[in-house]
This record gives structure tokens, sequence and C-alpha cells, in this order.
């Protein structure tokens, strides 16, 4: 009998403490439980030496389980114990994978069979002799014949609440516990009992929620990281590990299942008349959607036989919620593609996009059950239905970005609570679901739900604290009803799949057909503008001929006229090269390599070095990535911002230019190239983008205004972004979004 789990890549709980930040932890999730050095006193644990079956620790009672004074015990191995123990523990399977393996080793203490299970963790053999109450071979089979029926009978039910209560009962017969209840996470990580069996013994609690307190962050952890947990006894009855070096506190009990409980969660227990408890995960898609949690009156671990047999009731629940999400998914995108048929027909017919696209928003709007509907393509912002404003909903899609890290969406049920700003937007904004699609360009579907009043039925007050002095657990679980109003409806799975799926090829027709609209409008405007800034070189070339014609000009005429007319040629060459550029950038594929920041801010150097000697400036780089892109393009870009930073210096003060960046979770890093020069005015920021753009006069600084327009279709064709901070104070602070290697 092997049992693994490990579906989030954590093997130990060490990990998740060195992972997360401290800060972010209250007093209950910082005790390092699997450091306790101590295991329940109803069974024993032996540390073994993989190698060489040498005992390098042992539980302060194995002495007496096994009839060997501990000092000897600590210097003797296993095949000294018992020759059957040591060839079954040899035996065990050195996967990559941890495994609980039930051996067929047994023996009697105090009357009570004791079986043994083994693991392999940090290069420690664990081996347990857990108490068995109920032996017989004709009981074992009545449980498993039991759980076979109940799996059975959960895959075929008629609705997945009907599948939970079939499970319950089924835990119940088989563990023989009081009160047995199946117990679902919210996406706060508070909880609620969804199912219950139970005698007249202990209370309901279903329909009841728990805050997440009830249940730490280092708990949950390992619950995503072992399936089960077993409890013998309420009280604090704990024995400690000897090794020889003194108490075995530096032994990783991730695994172990005998592992002792927390003083804080034996309290709970009391307060809630449990003398036994054992929980079994439920994992779905990787996560930890829930528990099988089980409580008796009496105390008495459970048979290790039985786990096995819960776990695969929760396997068959999980499997039942698949099967029924599946099933919610099927019917709700075969909704959508009835619809989709409906628009693409009309957008054929009409042609007309911002037609179709009117009518197309109130019903995905609809579709979803949310109150308002933005969808965001480019420029371009529509909305419908109830939003927050449109200035609004720009800066909650970049803040969303950072924050959805690896997630193809986002998606939230108070929005308030994870971002400030939207405290402002509550009634619009409570709730709200982000699905990027990639059509041509990056658009967003946004859904806004407002907030709902709901009755929240909590087993106790949960902001209960029960002595200001000491950390302790709640006592009171009394049934307490709270009026709640700061969190919209939750988004179902089917909905999440189905914004996932929304309009793919619909959506790529008027997309293309949106973008050939805004590329025509400017185009007409990007030819305006280049028709009038090529007109001032061109009469100045005619002005030089004329004069050039005229007779009797002099030496010093020639060299004045001749001047002018170089000026005017350059002017004219440095646009028609730079809107050759922007069409090479809009159209060419290009072919990304390893490219070191520290060589392209070297290049930078070494090109404009009598620029920066001359202006006095420093260039201060503090990080340098390795960037996945065109080494060409990058040195462009980069040469381009430490240019503007140059040319747009303060003159009564020495210039300085920092060049800082900053890892992303999605495999990008951000550029901040920021300066403390003349700055911009945050109502310029979009338009410094726009070609032919400028916020001096030609007179004032030299350039033809296509620079930064070029910097952000270059780190566009990198797949990143370039944008001015406008909060950076003291100059101008240039942000530019562009890949790692190796992200």
């Amino acid at each position: 009998m092997e049992h693994q789990q490990q579906t989030n890549g954590l093997t130990s709980l060490t990990q998740f403490f060195d992972q997360i930040d401290d800060a972010s932890l209250h007093d209950c999730d910082r005790e390092e439980i699997h450091l306790s050095g101590e295991v329940q006193a109803n069974g024993a644990l032996l540390v073994a030496d993989p190698e060489t079956g040498r005992i390098i620790g042992a539980s302060a009672n194995a002495s007496e389980f096994l009839g060997i004074p501990m000092r000897s015990l600590l210097e003797c191995n296993l095949h000294a114990i018992n020759p059957d123990l040591a060839m079954q523990v040899s035996e065990a399977l050195d996967d990559t994978q941890i495994l609980h393996e039930v051996l067929d080793y047994t023996f009697t203490h105090n009357g009570i069979t004791h079986d043994t299970v083994t693991h392999l963790h940090d290069g420690r053999r664990i081996i347990e002799f857990i108490p068995n109450n109920s032996p017989s071979p004709n009981e074992a089979r009545k449980k498993m014949r039991i759980c076979s029926k109940a799996c059975a009978r959960i895959l075929h039910a008629a609705s997945f609440e009907e599948a939970l209560n079939i499970a319950v009962d089924a835990v119940r017969d088989i563990t023989g516990y009081t009160r047995a209840k199946i117990y679902r996470f919210h996406v706060d990580w508070s909880g609620e009992v969804i199912a219950e069996s139970r005698s007249d013994a202990l209370p309901s609690y279903l329909g009841l929620c728990f805050p997440p307190g009830d249940i730490p962050k280092q708990v949950r952890q390992i619950m995503s990281i072992v399936p089960y947990r077993a409890i013998g006894s309420s009280r604090n009855d704990t024995v400690p590990i000897y090794s020889k070096s003194g108490v075995g506190g530096h032994l990783d009990l991730t695994w172990s299942v005998l592992r002792s409980v927390s003083k804080m969660h034996t309290a709970y227990l009391r307060n809630i008349d449990v003398g036994a408890a054992f929980s079994s995960s439920l994992m779905y898609d990787g996560k930890l959607w829930g528990l099988i949690a089980i409580h008796d009156v009496n105390e008495g671990i459970l048979p290790f036989d039985c786990w096995s047999l819960v776990q695969e009731i929760g396997t068959a629940v999980m499997l039942r919620n698949a099967q029924q999400q599946r099933t919610d998914i099927a019917n709700m995108i075969a909704r959508l593609r009835q619809v989709e048929n409906g628009f693409a027909a009309a957008l054929r017919k009409d042609g007309d996009v911002e037609s179709v696209l009117s009518k197309l928003m109130p019903v995905l709007c609809e579709f979803l059950g949310a109150d308002g509907f933005a969808f965001q393509f480019g420029n371009n912002l529509h909305v419908t239905g109830q939003t927050p404003p449109p200035e609004f909903i720009p800066e909650l899609i970049n803040w969303a970005v950072r924050k959805r890290e690896t997630s193809d969406q986002f998606q939230t049920i108070a929005l308030h609570k994870e971002w400030a700003p939207a405290k402002a937007h509550i009634d619009t904004a409570c709730g709200v679901l982000i699905q990027p699609i990639v059509v041509h360009r990056v658009c967003q579907l946004i859904w806004f739900r407002g907030p709902i009043t709901r009755t929240v039925n909590w087993a106790g007050r949960p902001e209960e604290k029960e002595d200001a002095r000491a950390l302790g657990p709640r006592a009171s679980f009394d049934k307490w009803v709270q009026l709640h109003e700061d969190q919209s409806l939750p988004w179902r799975e089917a909905e999440l799949q189905s914004a996932r799926e929304i309009f793919q090829e619909f959506l790529d027709i008027m997309a293309a057909q949106l973008l050939l609209k805004e590329e025509n409008a400017t185009l007409r405007q990007f030819a305006a503008t280049a028709a009038h800034d090529l007109r001032a070189p061109l009469i100045g070339l005619n002005v030089a001929l004329e004069w050039m014609s005229e007779d009797g000009f002099n030496a010093d005429s020639v060299k004045q006229t001749h001047a002018m007319a170089q000026r005017s040629s350059q002017r004219m060459q440095d646009l028609t090269e730079g809107l050759l550029e922007l069409v090479v950038l809009e159209n060419q594929t290009q072919v990304f390599e390893p490219v070191a920041m520290q060589d392209i801010i070297q290049d930078v150097w070494h090109l404009l070095t009598i620029q920066i000697e001359e202006a006095g400036a420093q260039i201060d780089l503090q990080s340098a990535p390795v960037l996945a892109g065109t080494e060409r393009l990058l040195l462009r870009l980069f040469l381009n911002l430490v240019s503007n930073a140059i040319k747009y210096r303060q003159p009564d003060r020495a210039l300085r230019i920092t060049i800082a960046s900053r890892a992303e979770q999605d495999g990008f890093v951000e550029i901040a190239v920021a300066d403390n020069g003349m700055g911009i005015a945050a109502k310029d920021a979009e338009r410094i983008f726009e070609p032919l753009q400028r916020l001096h006069s030609k007179d004032e600084i030299e350039g033809a205004g296509l620079g930064l327009a070029i910097c952000q279709r270059i780190a566009n064709a990198h797949g990143g972004t370039l944008h001015l901070n406008t909060d950076y104070q003291g100059g101008a602070c240039f942000v530019v979004r562009l890949p790692t290697h190796g992200g």
C-alpha cells in the first residue's frame, strides 16, 4: 500500500517557510509544526540511515515498544531489532516521489497490534509503528467493500450534492467516527461545511463557515504536500525523539504520520468536544480544494488501513467534481457557440464592426452574469452596463497584469481588499474577471460585478479574541450570523473557462477590422504630420537654391547658403530614415537571442562618449539582466533613451542617469531609465510616443520627433511595453518591459 501527493512541487514544509514573506504571516502561521521533535505517544518512531540501516534516532517510547534500552537502541541497526523488519525496510522503494509504504511486519504491544509504515525523506528512513484496534482481515475486507461501493455511487450520483452525502456516510461507516464532514475552502481561505454525517453525540456544523485563521497557512500548505493527517488524542500526549546528539528537533517530520500536534490545535479540538480526529486533503487541479474531516468523541488513532480508503473516497469526490465542472463548461460553451454564430453572421452581413460590437457587448456581459463589461483593444475601450470610470479601467489592467503572475486570467470577488484604489469603485468593481486574448494585439475582456448582500453563518464569532496576553484558539462555536456587503458573487469554474473560450475566431475577425480602421486613421494623421514636417526643410532647400541662382553672390553668401541647404537636407534624411525604420519594425519578424544588458550599456557609452563628457553625465547601471531579443534593436532602444536624457538635461545641474531593473515572475523584466532632467508632464505621457510629436520646438532642441515612437515599437516587437512613469519626480523615468533569457 503506497500513498503520495506532492501536487504543488514542495516536499517539505521547510520549503514553504523559506519562500514565504514572514511579514505576511500571523503568529499562528509561524509555528514550524514539522520541526517539533516529538511524536504522538500512541505510536513510536525510528530513524535509520537508509544506506547502513543503523538507528540514528528514536522516540522516547520506542525502547518500551521494542523491549530494547534507549542507549542500546541508538547503537544498533535494524537487523539487530528484527531481521524480518530489516529485510522489508531494505526492500522498500527508493523513489523520487515520497511514499508511505505499509510493511507486512506487525507486532503486539500492550495487547494491541501495531502496523509498520515507512518512508524516505531528507536522506533519512523513517519507520513508524501505528496501533490498529481492528486488525481482522474480515473487518478490513468489509471496509474495502464499503469504499468500493461508495466510490461507484459517487461517480454515478445524479448531482454533486448527492455525491457529497454518499461520501460522508461512507466515511463514517468505514471509520466508525462520530462525525464526518466535507469542508470546502473559499477564495479567502475561510471555509464552509458543505456535507455532514453524524450521530447525536456531536453537534451539526453543516452550513457553518469558519474563518481562515482556524486552519493556518502552514497547515494548509502541509495538507497540500501530505494527503492525510491523524490525531489520536486531543490531550497533549507527546514523546520526544532522541538521537545520539540529543533531542531531534532538527528532524524534518513533514511526512511523519505520527508527527505531534500543535498545542493550539489540541486545545481547539477540546473546545469542540473532540477526542480524536482525521483529515484527508481534497485536491482539485493541483490545489487544495477542501478536506474530509472526521471527529470522534473517544480517543484512539484511526487504523492506517482506513487512511487510504478515506483518501480513495476523497479522490472519487474530486473526480465527480471534475465531471460536474466539465458538464457545466460544455453546456456553457455550447450556448456560447450559438451566440457566436449569430454575431458572426451579423458581422458578415452588416460589415460595420462598431454596430455589431454595440450589440455584442451586453450579451457578453449577461452571459457571465456580470453587471458591467469592458472590451479594450489597443487604445480603444468599449463599455456596457455598470462599470467604473473609463480612466480607471486601464489602471486596473496594468495592475492586474503584474498581479496575476503566471495565470492566464485575473479574478477576484473583492478587488478593494487587494488593491486600495479600487475602494472608490466598490459599487461597480467589487468582483472583477479579466481575460486577455491575443488577436493581432492583446485585447482585454473585463467583467465587473457589484457587491451582494449575503448572510454568513459562522461557527462562533470569527474575530473573537480569547486573551490578549496569550495566543489561543477560539472557544465559542455557537452559530453567529453576519451580513456582508463587501464581496461579489464568486466566479464559477464554468464561467472562468468560458471566458477563455469567448469568441476566439470571431474576436480575431472583429479585431482585424478594428485594427484596420485604427491604422487607416493613424495613417491619415501620420501622413498629414509627415507632410507638414517635410515642408519646412523643402522650403529651406528652395530658398537656398533661389539665392544661389542669383547673380553677384560672394563667397560668404555661398558658405551661408550651403550650410542652410545641408541642414535642410540632413533634416529630411533624418525624417525619411526614421519613417522607414518605423515601417520596418512594424512588418519585420525578429529573431531573439541572449543579450547582456551590461554589453548594451557599454556600447551606448562608447557611442555617446562625446555627448556624455560634454554634459558631465554620470550613468549608474544598478543591475544587468540577460535579455532575450535582437541586440541591434535593443541597442537602438537604450541609445535613444540615454540620448534623450542628455538632450533634455537641466543646464544648471550635473546630469545623472540611473538604469535599474526588477524581475517579474512571468519571465519578463522591468527596466527603468531615470534622469534628473527637464521631466515630462503627465498629460503628455501618451503623446510623446506618437510619431513626429515634439514637446519642444526644433529651434530649442534638435530632433525629428520619432525616437520614442521607434523605442516603443522596438519594445512591442519584443512582446514588451514602454511607458513613462508619471509618478516619478525630479526628471523623467521611462519603464521598458522586456523578456529575459530563460524566462
